[in-house]
């Protein structure tokens, strides 16, 4: 590299005070690259740390983020890298001037303009085109920049006199100094938090014009850029909830749509709004995390219905009650009043308080006397020392993560029947239907049948009694080590009671249940094995289904 770059004309190094001017004899401590080519090393490493963290946090939630979006964006971003590795020394300073213009102005754009391109393919009708673009975009708006100045750093060095320690010791130091930013930027991305992504996106873009001031032979031409920051900082709120409305109306088809809140956790981004269907619905509120629906479609209703409240309403008395998830809260608003002690276990305190504010509180008559705690379902039953529970309710959408996935895998399933009470039940769903048996074809819905098959492989293997419950297409199971004692009108009875009671019919419908017989239930089970913890394969197959299910065979509830 060394060489083609002393072949090549003037126009192909770096500008002259980013060389590393010849060496005298220096101290080891002091290094022998001049400060110039260090401030970029630094900044280079800090503006892509700052972007790699942006980047991860809210691109995949445009595609529905799941395991295998999350690895598609990773992989996008480290090819992105290699593709700058590549070009660095093809490009001319002016060349590179005009990549980092370039560069920045996508940049001053984001995340408003990728979510506008997302919702206009989704108005379109060509919302496959969403997951090459967001790949596009990553692969070779957002990263290459950052990854052609080291190599150049380190040709233009080499191409100065031997200095004590050789190239050897200017490549670690501009190593070095590019990592530190690196760490500096990691830092502050978590300090700030995912909550002020703007916050973040203004310190690099501030961060991107230096850079592109060092590179000039006059740095004082750029000065203009240092109040673009502060200009994107003011504008940011603004053009956010925007940008989120107009990609949320066309992705759902609404007819208006009104952001209520939107917030990083650190774990997921949580977005609720009000809207109204094209369908002459009456408007209600929807929330989102990660891109994924968790509540607001008559589906997600008659889940929350068969997993968590109508489980609840089984025992002759009042039980104790656990609610693993749930975060939406329609369970404590239904459960509170009619159960002896409910708990929900949430991991996501945004989730809950965001859900209480806008979902609940709104509504009206929001019950106390329940227990909040915010942990790790696993880790809570764990380490759970006190009374065991009459029911356990695990009410987490379909395990597109490995955390999900765990709460479906036959450990997990023993751990649980250790904490319920003699005769008590454990709900789950069942992510799909539980049609055919191993042998017999699974038709459209594969992934999601396959997958109920293994859970109800794992729930058969520690518990005596598995009543399945088909609802409006959907499968649940209550598992218990005694007989529910159970069928079909008595269910329907139930039901009945609680919509009347409860004046639950405008959210739940009238879903029609019926209880699959025993020996159809164990057979459709048989031959299928329970998920293991190290069996986590099935998220990436069920991630691929979602991932071709939404884009590609894409229907609305």
């Amino acid at each position: 590299r060394a060489r083609r770059l002393q072949e090549a004309p003037p126009s192909m190094s770096l500008p002259h005070a980013l060389r590393t001017p010849p060496e005298r004899a220096t101290p080891w401590w002091r290094p022998p690259v001049a400060a110039r080519p260090l401030a970029v090393a630094a900044l280079a490493g800090l503006s892509l740390s700052l972007i790699h963290f942006v980047t991860l946090t809210e691109f995949p939630s445009l595609v529905g983020s799941n395991e295998l979006v999350a690895l598609i964006v990773l992989f996008a971003y480290f090819l992105g890298l290699s593709v700058g590795y590549l070009v660095s020394d093809r490009l001319s300073v002016r060349q590179l001037q005009a990549l980092g213009l370039a560069a920045y102005a996508l940049h001053l754009t984001l995340p408003f303009s990728t979510r506008v391109l997302a919702g206009t393919l989704w108005r379109i009708n060509l919302q496959g085109d969403i997951p090459p673009l967001v790949f596009l975009v990553v692969l070779l708006g957002v990263t290459p920049l950052y990854a052609v100045f080291l190599p150049r750093l380190i040709d233009a060095a080499s191409a100065g006199e031997e200095a004590p320690g050789g190239d050897g010791a200017r490549l670690g130091w501009l190593y070095a100094t590019e990592i530190l930013g690196s760490l500096v930027g990691l830092a502050l991305a978590l300090v700030v938090t995912p909550a002020r992504i703007g916050l973040l996106l203004g310190v690099h873009l501030a961060s991107v014009g230096a850079l592109l001031a060092l590179l000039s032979r006059r740095p004082a031409r750029w000065l203009p850029l240092c109040a673009v920051p502060a200009l994107y900082l003011a504008l940011f709120p603004s053009l956010d909830r925007r940008s989120l409305e107009y990609f949320y109306k066309h992705r759902r088809g609404f007819r208006e749509v009104t952001l209520l809140a939107s917030e990083f956790s650190p774990y997921q981004r949580v977005d609720l709004f009000r809207a109204r269907p094209r369908r002459g619905k009456k408007s209600a509120t929807y929330l989102y995390l990660n891109g994924n629906l968790l509540y607001g479609s008559g589906s997600l209703h008659v889940h929350n219905l068969m997993v968590s409240i109508l489980p609840g309403l089984l025992p002759a008395t009042p039980p104790s009650m656990l609610v693993i998830s749930g975060g939406s809260l329609d369970a404590v608003r239904y459960l509170a009043p009619r159960v002896g002690h409910l708990r929900v276990v949430e991991l996501d305190e945004t989730v809950v308080r965001l859900a209480r504010r806008y979902i609940q509180e709104p509504r009206g008559g929001f019950p106390a006397g329940w227990d909040l705690t915010i942990d790790d379902g696993k880790h809570f039953l764990g380490s759970h020392a006190g009374p065991p529970f009459d029911v356990i309710a695990v009410d987490v959408p379909v395990p597109s993560y490995l955390q999900t996935a765990a709460l479906h895998s036959d450990r997990f399933f023993a751990l649980a029947r250790s904490r319920l009470a003699p005769g008590g039940i454990f709900s789950i769903s069942l992510s799909g239907s539980l049609s055919g048996s191993y042998d017999e074809p699974r038709g459209d819905d594969d992934g999601a049948s396959h997958l109920g098959h293994r859970v109800m492989a794992g729930l058969l293997r520690h518990f005596a009694h598995v009543a399945v419950v088909m609802a409006d297409g959907q499968a649940f199971a209550w598992a218990s080590d005694r007989p529910l004692g159970l069928d079909d009108p008595a269910l329907a009875a139930r039901l009945e009671a609680f919509l009347e009671e409860s004046h639950g019919r405008e959210v739940f419908g009238a879903p029609r249940l019926h209880l699959l017989d025993d020996a159809t239930a164990r057979s459709r089970a048989a031959g299928f094995a329970p998920i293991g913890e190290a069996d986590m394969q099935v998220v990436l197959r069920l991630s691929v289904n979602k991932l071709v299910e939404r884009f590609y065979e894409p229907t609305f509830d």
